[in-house]
Parts: structure tokens; sequence; C-alpha cells
């Protein structure tokens, strides 16, 4: 999940520039540049519970609900910011002293403009805002929408073949169905840890997490599940901690540009996990992605076609991708199969 460049349009309405220059820093922000520290945000742990609770009473219709995120975050917030988009993490961009400065001076600019009109935002907030807008962000997945999904399948048991930032393990939590995480960065299991046991005394859940590659997986050996929902990695975007550098370049599309792709991720790793993921669903029930189009484009050529289409999930434009029109429109569709297969006896 990422969150992209706004419009230049509405970046001038803000007070900001079509990108980050060199702006003669206050005192304000030439502090944050003296410390060279990356802005974090600061999460407790009861903040975190706090948002989990009001996320067990969202109604199920409201899908677009941010309740949860920062139960996500708790977890998960630091390692996101440390993954590389575009060959390079934010961290990264921000250790470099000319890009700290730059984004700094982007940000007093917002500070000062119309983003902070009432003068009540903090410099950090307007920092992250800054960074957010300029060099992007590595976001999670909306865990009311993960709840809502499971719930409108009526799911007992969710397996996530990629299990990535936690939204989908908070979503299960919340709703207390029982739940599979696959992962194969291993730095991501302390963070999972934390956020499982921060809420687990207000969840009737049981989880499951396996650190290993999804490819290499024996799904006839976790057990019964009647529903598979995940959000792969976008692959020509993103590079996560334990995962495979497969053929063709990270981030080498700019805004506009058409990329070369990357078959192996395909072949490899995405077609072969869903294949073997679905064998083992039961009858009748789905294995639900979501993704760019130009993702379910690649699945549909080397696999079949989705059984339907369900509903969208709202995002941010992702900068050097490569999008169809609905995807401009800040949505991405959710992709479903329907089991043919009658293994499983619950």
């Amino acid at each position: 999940m990422l969150n992209i460049y706004m419009t230049n349009k509405t970046r001038k309405k803000r007070g900001g520039l079509k990108s980050p220059r060199r702006t003669p820093l206050n005192k304000t922000f030439k502090k944050f540049n003296k410390k060279g520290k990356y802005p974090y945000k600061k999460i407790t742990k009861s903040i975190a519970i706090d948002d989990f609770k009001k996320l067990k009473k969202v109604d199920e219709s409201n899908w677009r609900s941010i309740k949860g995120i920062r139960t996500v975050d708790y977890g998960t917030y630091k390692l996101r910011v440390r993954t590389k988009y575009r060959g390079k993490s934010n961290v990264e961009r921000w250790n470099s002293k000319s890009h700290r400065e730059k984004m700094l001076g982007f940000a007093q600019r917002l500070h000062e403009g119309s983003y902070n009109a009432r003068g009540k935002v903090k410099p950090e907030e307007i920092i992250r805002s800054a960074i957010s807008l300029a060099w992007s962000t590595i976001n999670s997945m909306r865990p009311a929408y993960a709840m809502n999904m499971y719930k409108a399948h009526g799911a007992t048991r969710v397996l996530d073949i990629t299990a990535g930032w936690g939204a989908r393990m908070v979503g299960a939590m919340a709703a207390d169905i029982d739940y599979i995480g696959i992962d194969s960065n291993q730095k991501l299991k302390p963070a999972y840890n934390k956020i499982k046991n921060a809420v687990k005394k207000y969840s009737k859940s049981n989880v499951t997490l396996k650190f290993q590659k999804a490819e290499t997986v024996d799904f006839s050996k976790i057990g019964y599940y009647d529903f598979v929902f995940t959000s792969p990695p976008y692959e020509y975007l993103e590079l996560y901690e334990g995962m495979e550098k497969y053929d063709g370049e990270v981030g080498q599309a700019s805004s506009g540009l058409k990329l070369k792709g990357r078959p192996e991720f395909y072949d490899k790793f995405l077609i072969p996990t869903l294949k073997s993921a679905y064998k083992y669903l039961p009858k009748g029930k789905f294995l639900c992605l979501n993704m760019p189009e130009s993702m379910y484009d690649e699945i549909k050529a080397r696999w079949k076609p989705a059984d339907k289409c369900d509903m969208d999930y709202m995002i941010s434009k992702r900068h050097g991708s490569t999008w169809k029109v609905s995807e401009r429109k800040g949505k991405e569709k959710v992709f479903c199969w329907k089991s043919k297969y009658f293994l499983w006896q619950k």
C-alpha cells in the first residue's frame, strides 16, 4: 500500500512546489536538520489498544474507516519507513543531508502555507506529510476493510499468504476470526507479536504466524481455512526484507513511463503460491487479491480469469506505476477466484 504524490495543482494550493527545493530554514526546522533523527510517529500501547477497541465497533457498511491503523502502526510503522521503495527507503533518503534539507524546506513551506492555516499542526506531523507527498510512503491496508471482507465472505479461518504489515491480522482479531499469516520477512516477527500481545485480551481469535517464503509452504499441513485474502507486493515498486530480487529492476520507471516488469516474480513466486493455496480451499470458498489491474492482467495470462471482481479498495495514486483509468481514479479492484475443489473436511 502506497501513499503517493498529490497533483502539482493541489500541492501548489497547500503551499508546496512541483518538487522539494532548497529553502532557508527557520529556527524550528533547523533543529530537525541538526538532530538528523527521522520524525517517527510515537504510538503507545494504550493508543494501540484504544484504536483496536474502536475498530471492533466499526459498522459493517463502513469499509473506509481508518480505525485500527494506529494498532498496526504500533508494531510495523518503523519497519515500513525503512523498507525500500524505488531503490531506497525514506530513512535512507532522510539520512542524506542534501535530501533532508530539501525536504525540511518543503515541510517549512507547507507549515507556513494553507496546509497549516489554523496553526495547530505540529512540525513533526508536517514533516511526515511532506515526506508522504514528495517521497511517498508505504502504508498498510485499512484493517476495517479486511475485517469487513472477512464478514462479507463468511470466513471463520483466514489465510493471508503475504501478511505484510499486520492490517489483515488486526482486522481478523477485531472480527474474532482465526488467522494464518505467512511472511518471508523474519524481522516482522517481533512486530507482529507486539501487536498481537497488545490486543489479544480483547479478541477471541486464534492467530498462527509462519515466517517463511510462501512458495515453500505446504498448504496441506497448515490446517483448515475457508478464505484467502491478501495484497501481494507490487512487483515493480516494492522490495521487502526476505523477498527475492527477481529479474527486472525495482523502481526503474518514472511517472508516465511503462515498466518492464519482472516475469520471475509471477512464474517463481506468485502463481505457484496462489495455485497451491487455492488447491486446499474448500469448494465454493474464495481466494481474493487486492492489487492493480496491471498485476491482475499478468495473473490472468499465467493462470485464469477471476470469477468475480469484488468491492473497490480506495487508494492514493501510486507514483511510477503503469496505471489504467480505473486505477488513476484512486481505486484498486479486489479480484476473487471461487474454489472448485473439495479436498478438505472441516
